[in-house]
């Protein structure tokens, strides 16, 4: 492909220095909402800065120094990404902890990384004080809730109200922040990334997507995750918008927050786009029939339109709907992380809501690819980002080949790991492991995976080697392989393990319950065995069905197990879910 245009110079060097960039430029304009019983309310642009600077003096005066690692695990709310931003103001590498992992898995990141303080809010508290005493880490705790007994951002706030900007700590190439793409065995890969890698994506998201003062996201993705904290943290912070957290998943809960937070902009992975259609499917299918009769029918003109003439009249036509719906001032939805099926693209189109699909990887900062917000199409993730080099390496007669990226977002590589590293970035591209070709107009189109990765329909990734290692030091199993399938009803993808049991000592066991070692036997025991091995693992990392084999697995001549044609192979085998 023609090579990009340079990269856009970043407004700063610095990632922390965008909040004092932004209190220049934004001052009192509000920047980070959260629910409250009296509506919405949290910080301006200048009193973020200043409550950056608070929790930055709390972090020195515990001893936090340039360089030190320092994880984070809290659920989404405005003083997480203050308390990232003063991690960094203080010199010190971030390591973001997904709120939804557990005490082995926590503890493998933080003695991984290195870590020597962790900051958690109360409701995490334990799991990382748990992983911190398992691990016999020496770890300082700080909270970003009151606290008797520790540091906390209440106190910061009560004791450094008036605390100068620091000096620049640390060069724009010097490591920011390590984020662990996988986690309990040993093998968790800790991507490293440098101001310049998150500011340069950020300054190009910030020219190519329209959104600034004015603009109110609603985010609802987690903040430990690159693409949130770059799309849904920084780069509103660098564009002057506004950022309400939602308080859950709930669909009703969700449309009452888009309505009364005043979100002009929502960014969520296609399964939550998914659950809202359906809902507002529901509203209006429980309306009163003539008014279930007018709606459908404006609906339907809406889509007859678009597809014969190209006309989008869903703006128009169905405002009441969308404002019923809690929907009357959005008017951009973002997606990424998993296919979007076209039915929900266009059914938001038709809504009059249009949807801009991207595409992103944490080791690439994340984004690489978006589309443009006007009239966008389904079927690609767009164009490549302002200075990124996107290229299909060895493409087929099709054109398919893997998409690799070269730009000044990729990654510093892997923390500890030269040889991953040197796996994936060769004369200066990463490889994604991704699959696609280039369309004529120039958007990339995503047509498969090379990797074994998993990925949910909620954007979520998985490592199949991680679970195997779960699993694998079962006394009921010999060989397992772990791989994406489909869960039967809706074809979403999810984890299923395929299982060679140890026969010979589940007869053993069977005998010891007096019990058959039959059929039935065998998948109770395996599976339960596979439940309880899983259960130490963030929900979204768990086997959902288990394939018992009775024979051993294909394998190469090297002895290793052949995983090509598994998943079309377990109709041949007994299967049992597990959740």
């Amino acid at each position: 492909m023609t090579p990009r245009p340079a990269p856009p110079d970043p407004v700063v060097p610095l990632i922390p220095q965008l909040a004092d960039f932004a209190a220049r430029q934004y001052g009192d304009a509000p920047y980070l909402l959260r629910h409250t019983a009296q509506g919405w309310a949290g910080f301006s642009f200048r009193q973020a800065a200043q409550a950056m600077h608070a929790f930055t003096a709390l972090l020195e005066r515990e001893g936090v120094k340039p360089g030190d690692r320092v994880g984070i695990q809290s659920e989404n709310r405005p003083e997480w990404g203050l308390a990232y931003l003063a991690v960094l103001e203080a010199g010190a590498v971030v390591v973001p902890l997904d709120a939804q992992l557990k005490v082995q898995e926590v503890g493998e990141i933080l003695a991984a990384s290195g870590a020597r303080f962790a900051i958690a809010s109360a409701r995490h508290r334990a799991t990382v004080e748990s992983a911190r005493d398992a691990r016999g880490l020496a770890l300082r705790m700080l909270s970003l809730d009151a606290s008797a007994d520790l540091p906390s951002w209440d106190e910061a706030q009560r004791l450094y109200p008036a605390e100068s900007p620091r000096p620049a700590r640390g060069a724009t190439h010097d490591l920011a922040v390590i984020i662990f793409t996988s986690g309990t065995t040993g093998k968790a890969k800790g991507v490293m990334l440098s101001h310049s890698n998150i500011l340069t994506n950020v300054e190009g998201v910030a020219r190519t997507i329209e959104c600034g003062p004015g603009d109110r996201l609603l985010s609802i993705l987690p903040l430990h995750h690159t693409f949130e904290s770059t799309i849904g943290l920084l780069s509103p912070l660098r564009m002057g918008a506004s950022i309400a957290y939602a308080r859950g998943l709930d669909s009703k809960q969700l449309r009452e927050d888009m309505a009364t937070s005043s979100a002009t902009v929502f960014v969520a992975v296609p399964l939550l786009y998914e659950k809202l259609l359906s809902a507002i499917g529901r509203g209006i299918d429980a309306l009163p029939s003539p008014r279930r009769i007018l709606v459908r029918t404006l609906l339907g003109v809406s889509g007859w339109a678009r597809r014969l003439t190209g006309a989008r009249l869903g703006g128009t036509l169905m405002r009441a709907v969308r404002e019923k719906a809690g929907l009357g001032r959005i008017r951009m939805f973002a997606t990424g992380a998993a296919p979007l099926a076209p039915e929900v693209f266009w059914g938001f189109v038709d809504l009059g809501i249009p949807m801009v699909e991207g595409y992103g990887l944490t080791e690439t900062s994340p984004v690489v690819c978006i589309n443009r917000p006007r009239d966008p199409n389904p079927g690609a993730v767009g164009w490549p980002l302002m200075g990124v080099d996107v290229r299909i390496d060895s493409p087929d007669a099709e054109g398919n080949g893997e998409i690799v990226v070269r730009g000044p977002n990729v990654m510093l590589g892997y923390y500890g790991d030269p040889a991953a590293t040197a796996e994936v970035v060769r004369e200066g591209w990463f490889h994604t492991g991704d699959l696609g070709r280039a369309l004529p107009d120039g958007r990339i189109a995503i047509t498969g995976r090379l990797k074994n990765m998993i990925a949910t329909a909620a954007g979520k990734k998985i490592y199949p080697e991680e679970v195997e290692t779960q699993l694998a030091g079962s006394p009921w199993v010999l060989e397992v392989v772990v791989l994406g399938g489909r869960d039967g009803r809706d074809d979403r993808e999810e984890v299923h393990a395929h299982v060679f049991p140890d026969v010979p000592a589940l007869e053993a066991h069977a005998r010891t319950l007096g019990r058959a070692c039959d059929a039935a036997f065998i998948e109770e025991t395996v599976r339960a065995e596979v439940e309880a091995r899983c259960s130490v693992l963030a929900p979204y990392k768990r086997v959902r069905r288990v394939f018992v084999r009775e024979t051993e697995f294909p394998k190469t001549t090297t002895g290793k197990i052949k995983r090509l044609g598994l998943a079309a192979a377990a109709v041949e085998t007994r299967a049992s879910g597990v959740a």
